[in-house]
């Protein structure tokens, strides 16, 4: 084909763009074009609005000093491929013309050429230039057909070193494009380099858009729009309009609400998107737009057709906010807001139909959490609740409580309230979360619905939430029948329930003084957990199992277990599953008692965060009294109480005894540690009104407390008896710590050689097991115990005088709030002799600043003058 270029080119559509004026420099893409285009071609494709133009623009100015870049706007009219490439030789002269390409004007009506003869004289004309050029086909959408693409690859294929080309462009083109990727032929950059970044989403609002944006209102509105930069524009204009005074975080409109039915955003989707698509292509998007992720099978089921792959794969091509969610193009999801404004198309009848028609689907291939959705979305209570039914056991399996959740409570509270079972998952995830008092009402429904069953077989499910119950918040002894009689109602061994009933039972063995048995129980539920996918179940068993094995004197295999279980859940990026909280803080604890504290602190803080993500709370309440004490030995005072608060309030707001025991203990142990001894005896008093047995921590923490009190007999007394049971469930870890504790009784009473029996004792059985804190928590006392028993084990003796804390570390950590350095240098000027004149001439400060000083000092110390601040600062071992 010959045709000869007879209308004149417009000169606008060569001229570089003028940069806009506070444009967001986005340097990371700079520099990813600044690579790219040392290959032949660099392709930019991505949805309408998504700041291609911009990028190139931007690159295009920073490099004006250094590059010639040649521009070219397309449209339409350059379908023609002659004048395609007529502009293309023009865009070129434009910037300053090598020797050899003829000018633009030479291609008016003057001159005949076909497409081939017009690449051919460009790519000989090239050859002769000197400086690199960049060519920019800017909105190459517009211009491609089957003969520009047909130009463009010749070029491509034959371009000369000294020739570059950026291609931005809505629509992948028809080009050899698979090829030039295995050839390193071609560099691409698609909407995932293209979407801002929070950085700079917060950049543009402010800075282009003059809007005067809180940080958190910037993430919320970068997340709704995914980074794209029209959705964040047009959003930022629906949500405040110019000239509107207010900030988005006082916004009468929450970013949050702001969706693809916005009026800018759907006029702008509506126009630049959806006018340019068929009515097929309209039609097909409109079917599918209920989905979250969608494949062409479940497109063929909603659409009627079987052409669904192909027509994803024009959709993917065509750049239609359409993500790719696998590597082989068999599941996609559409753009969020474009889904929605999409949606919005479809009147509620038919909406309902299509999610009824998904649900389907979905079920059918046993994908329950999407079938779910799909049947709520439809308002399918009857079906909601088969599917819950279905898959409820399976969803607790894999520690899916917040999902479960959120399901029982789209269901309407008629149908909760007629259903026992229903009832009794709201109530026992609601127990779970720490929300007891509305569960209160859920648990009447389930346990009313049991005894109306009375005369037909026991409901399994129902029987385990009641020793649930009776262990968490009766005597744990009252949980013992209860549990058996569940396990023999669910012999086949294969629900969730049966192997949740088994880690019931052990914990209430543990609980109940059977500590021996406890620990067989709940090997048997990690195991059985483990076989049958049951992941909660498992997990919670080897949490309860891990605090067991360090009463027993098995650190190390607890600490193989929680490791285990911890690295067999992680998501596809490597990173912990929030059911993983529930060794978390058991391990932080494991790992405190080996006076590994960073990762102690590490395994406590991430075990809090993850078992809050999960929706339980016991383990988060363990790992909050387990930190606050890691705190408080560390010197943070203020922060482990306010960790202990936090916990407190939880257990009490979940009135669990179980829970409240927790907290008791660790409130008493850190009262004593800051001296206040009556604090510590009242709070264990007040344990003594809640249901079941106090926790051997708490009748240690007593033994302390009696010490405290110079009543080292009685505390002896109670030791005993401790020591007893823990020989009789062959607890070698409480052993140590009782022997500690027995050590101390021995020396108040007077009798050194017997205080030396038992810490050689508690040294012998603490050596090879590598307990150490029991140790180091009584401080310098102890030291000195020790070191008059090495002989039972001299090197592990040996390591731990070595950490104990010496001379003025140890006082700090004594004191409250650690005194500083300038106060210290006070100290010293103060035992010396010296007056608050000789001290303020000394440090060079003023007599006012001294006496400041004195008085922080005081405080500190707890005295009241400084006779008694060096009293007790000698005391302290500080002078």
């Amino acid at each position: 084909m010959v045709v000869s270029v007879s209308a004149p080119l417009i000169n606008t559509k060569i001229a570089l763009p003028p940069l806009r004026s506070q444009t967001v420099v986005r340097k990371r893409l700079l520099t990813l074009l600044d690579d790219a285009v040392n290959r032949p071609l660099t392709l930019i494709s991505a949805p309408a609005g998504s700041g291609k133009t911009s990028l190139v623009n931007s690159w295009a100015h920073e490099k004006a000093q250094e590059a010639r870049v040649a521009w070219l706007s397309l449209d339409e009219g350059e379908r023609d491929p002659v004048r395609f490439l007529s502009y293309i030789i023009a865009a070129l002269q434009s910037v300053k013309p090598p020797n050899g390409l003829a000018p633009a004007s030479l291609l008016g009506g003057q001159v005949s050429l076909g497409p081939e003869a017009l690449t051919a004289f460009l790519l000989n004309a090239m050859e002769q230039a000197g400086r690199r050029i960049v060519l920019v086909l800017d909105d190459y959408h517009r211009a491609s057909s089957p003969e520009t693409d047909s130009s463009i690859a010749l070029l491509v294929e034959r371009l000369p070193e000294n020739l570059r080309l950026i291609v931005s462009t809505r629509v992948e083109p028809e080009l050899p494009l698979a090829r030039w990727r295995s050839l390193a032929r071609m560099a691409e950059i698609g909407m995932p380099e293209l979407r801002f970044s929070h950085e700079e989403a917060t950049a543009f609002l402010r800075e282009t858009m003059h809007l005067d944006i809180d940080a958190g209102s910037a993430r919320a509105l970068g997340r709704r729009a995914e980074g794209w930069i029209a959705g964040l524009q047009l959003a930022a204009l629906s949500l405040h309009p110019p000239g509107h005074s207010e900030t988005m975080g006082d916004s009468p409109v929450p970013v949050t609400d702001f969706t693809g039915r916005h009026r800018f955003l759907a006029d702008y989707l509506a126009e630049e998107v959806m006018r340019r698509q068929t009515d097929e292509t309209r039609a097909f998007l409109r079917q599918t737009s209920i989905l979250d992720r969608l494949c062409a099978p479940l497109c063929d089921t909603l659409t009627g057709r079987t052409d669904s792959r192909s027509v994803l794969a024009r959709l993917e091509r065509g750049n239609m906010f359409l993500m790719r969610l696998d590597e082989e193009r068999q599941w996609y999801r559409y753009h969020e807001l474009f889904a929605d404004f999409v949606r919005g198309t479809l009147d509620p009848a038919e909406e309902q139909a299509l999610h009824r028609k998904a649900s389907a689907w979905f079920e059918d291939r046993g994908l329950g959490e999407e079938a779910i959705k799909h049947a709520f979305a439809a308002e399918d209570v009857e079906g909601s609740v088969r599917l819950i039914r279905a898959h409820v056991e399976d969803t607790l399996a894999r520690g899916r409580v917040p999902t479960l959740l959120a399901w029982l409570e789209r269901l309407p509270e008629s149908t909760l309230r007629s259903h026992g079972d229903l009832a009794g998952y709201k109530a026992l995830l609601l127990h779970l979360r720490g929300e007891s008092r509305q569960a209160q009402a859920y648990s009447a429904v389930a346990l009313a619905s049991a005894q109306n069953e009375a005369s037909s077989p026991p409901n399994g499910m129902l029987l385990t939430f009641r020793a649930f119950l009776a262990l968490n918040w009766s005597d744990p002894k009252e949980s013992l029948p209860i549990a058996e009689q569940a396990l023999s109602y669910l012999a086949d061994g294969a629900s969730f329930f049966r192997t949740f009933s088994l880690g019931l039972l052990g914990q209430g063995q543990g609980l109940t003084n059977d500590r021996a048995t406890a620990v067989k129980t709940l090997r048997g539920a990690a195991e059985r957990g483990r076989e049958l996918k049951n992941d909660l179940s498992s997990l919670d068993a080897i949490g309860h199992l891990a605090t067991l094995l360090i009463a027993r004197g098995q650190l190390r295999e607890a600490m193989v277990l929680c490791r285990s279980a911890m690295e067999r859940h992680i998501d596809t990026d490597g990173e912990p599953l929030p059911i993983t909280g529930l060794v978390h803080a058991p391990l932080g604890m494991l790992h405190y008692e080996m006076d590994e504290l960073d990762s102690a602190r590490r395994f406590l803080t991430t075990g809090i965060d993850l078992c809050e993500r999960l929706g339980t709370v016991y383990f988060w309440t363990m790992g909050k009294c387990a930190l606050a004490k890691l705190q408080y030995v560390s010197g943070q005072h203020e922060a482990a109480w306010s960790t202990l608060a936090t916990a407190r309030e939880l257990a009490e707001r979940s009135d669990s005894p179980r829970r409240r025991r927790l907290v008791v203990a660790a409130t008493a142990e850190l009262q004593l540690r800051a001296g206040n001894v009556d604090a510590a005896a009242r709070t264990l008093d007040g344990a003594r009104k809640l249901p079941g047995g106090p926790s051997e921590q708490e009748m240690l923490m007593r033994a302390r407390v009696l010490l405290a009190q110079h009543e080292p007999s009685m505390a002896w007394k109670l030791l005993r008896s401790l020591e007893q049971a823990a020989i009789d469930e062959e607890c070698e870890g409480s052993l140590i710590a009782i022997n500690v504790l027995q050590a101390l009784c021995k020396r108040a009473l007077g009798q050194p050689s017997g205080a030396q029996e038992r810490v050689a004792n508690a040294v012998s059985l603490a050596a090879s097991a590598g307990y150490r804190r029991v140790f180091l928590d009584e401080g310098e006392t102890l030291a000195t115990m020790l070191e008059e028993a090495r002989y039972a084990a001299p090197d592990f003796v040996s390591q731990l005088l070595e950490r104990f804390p010496h001379g003025e570390e140890s006082a700090m950590l004594a004191l409250p709030e650690p005194l500083s350095k300038s106060e210290l240098e006070i100290l010293r000027r103060l035992n010396n002799g010296a007056t608050n004149q000789d001290i303020a001439d000394g440090l060079g400060t003023t007599v006012g600043t001294v006496k400041w000083h004195m008085n922080q000092i005081f405080g500190k110390l707890q005295v009241r003058n400084r006779t008694g601040a060096l009293a007790r600062a000698r005391q302290l071992k500080l002078l």
